[in-house]
């Protein structure tokens, strides 16, 4: 009879897990509309970020001499502090 309980809570539990590992193996390809939508997404960030380079350059070209080193400088000052950061360590072992 113990036996019989033991047998039968098996094949509940093979029978719940068998449709799970089939599923697991269900391996799609990207149909072709797919991979169109996501070309057009990448050529759409690119052509994004194009863009956003040339409205730099162009408001760059806007400013007058001073202003345009006045950035330069401010720019010089920036990407000195992000390069003199220190890392993670030094930051997490701190003993102030």
């Amino acid at each position: 009879m113990n036996i019989l309980k033991y047998i039968k809570k098996w094949i509940f539990l093979l029978l719940l897990v068998i449709p799970l590992v089939g599923m697991a193996q269900d391996d799609k390809k990207p149909s072709k509309k797919q991979k169109k939508a996501e070309q057009k997404k990448e050529q759409r960030a690119k052509e994004s970020k194009k863009s956003e380079f040339q409205s730099k350059k162009q408001h760059l070209k806007l400013q007058d001499k001073a202003t345009r080193k006045r950035m330069k400088k401010h720019k010089r000052k920036g990407m000195r502090y992000v390069s003199t950061k220190p890392n993670f360590f030094q930051r997490l072992f701190n003993t102030r």
